[in-house]
């Protein structure tokens, strides 16, 4: 059995989990679900959940740490009894939801998880990844919004959990595409994670900018191929994308930058632009016969009526749309992203 710690947006931890197919899933505690699989080896990959591990019994501990110096453990009480009982040499407090570097190069985490079953964590969330994608980067802006590279890598994740059971592509000759290339934090993600990428965009400057720093960066992949034209999706492709087996991972443009000010009519008028842009994508992706997983904006304490408009056009083109209900976004925020799956 294994367990996993979930982020803060715990339905969307669960729609990554579909990946390796959980099952006998239940959960012990808020935030933490346990489950069963058959298909571990693509556990390290689910890095929307903060931690995840393997599930043992109290009295299998003293075994399993018997070479550990450090633990990690989430209160008092349980770190001495775990002392008196098991024999640790040395806890520290670690909350749940944080990691310890100290912990993590050096010891190990427990996680107790109820009615005498512990959880020892062994993988966490690559932030130094994230942190480098999303600020690291030379050239990149706030002007058309940043998708983050986790929520990227999430992404790229649903459309496996979708597909990589059941359909007969190969995946390691899939080649992710983005048309709103923008910095190419999508191809960071699809070039560390071993897949070939192309993008594109109406504006490809602040992706060049970036070429160079990408080829020195200690998380490239550099025998992949990574591609990057000029173009309008409102335009038919050209022909980059022919002979590929194209897996599409998009931030749809969210903009223009939405506040507290903003008023109904101008958040209107911004509903009716990206979805006119959207329409073009989705045209595009029929053209491919491509499956994509994007995010679209929803606007918090607002009307929003995108999804539905898209979800028509698509019904009218032939192209079905499917959506995950949680909304991704950061408190205080304006602006949240919805993920929608395009096949």
């Amino acid at each position: 059995m294994y367990f996993a710690i979930l982020g803060k947006n715990p339905e969307i931890s669960m729609k990554e989990l579909e990946l390796v197919q959980a099952k006998e899933i239940f959960y012990p505690k808020k935030g933490i679900v346990i489950f069963d699989t058959k298909y571990a080896e693509l556990l390290p990959q689910l890095w929307w959940t903060i931690k995840i591990g393997t599930v043992v019994k109290e009295k299998e501990l003293q075994e399993l740490l018997v070479d550990v110096k450090i633990i990690g453990i989430q209160n008092e009480a349980n770190g001495k009894h775990l002392k008196r009982t098991v024999g640790i040499r040395r806890y520290k407090l670690v909350d749940i939801f944080h990691t310890d570097k100290e912990i993590k190069n050096k010891g190990k985490e427990i996680i107790n998880l109820e009615n005498g079953l512990y959880g020892i964590v062994e993988w966490y969330q690559n932030i130094e990844l994230y942190e480098t994608i999303d600020f690291g980067k030379p050239g990149r802006s706030m002007e058309m919004g940043m998708m983050p590279a986790k929520l990227a890598h999430m992404m790229i994740n649903i459309w496996l959990a979708e597909f990589i059971h059941k359909s007969q592509l190969d995946i390691e000759k899939i080649c992710i595409y983005d048309p709103f290339v923008w910095s190419w934090t999508t191809g960071m993600l699809a070039n560390y994670m071993g897949y070939d990428f192309v993008g594109s965009d109406i504006k490809t400057n602040y992706a060049e900018k970036n070429t160079p720093w990408r080829k020195i960066n200690k998380f490239s992949t550099p025998d992949k191929t990574f591609n990057i034209f000029t173009h309008d999706i409102r335009e038919k492709l050209w022909n980059q994308l022919e002979g590929k087996d194209i897996l599409v991972i998009s931030e749809w443009r969210l903009w223009p930058i939405v506040k507290k000010s903003t008023s109904d009519q101008d958040i209107q008028k911004f509903q009716e632009r990206v979805s006119d842009l959207y329409k073009s994508f989705l045209d595009r992706i029929k053209e491919l016969w491509a499956v994509a997983v994007c995010t679209i904006p929803r606007y918090i304490w607002q009307d929003n009526g995108i999804q539905q408009v898209l979800t028509k056009y698509a019904n009218k083109i032939g192209v079905k749309i499917q959506s995950i209900p949680e909304i991704y976004g950061r408190e205080g925020q304006q602006l949240g992203r919805k993920i929608i799956i395009i096949s």
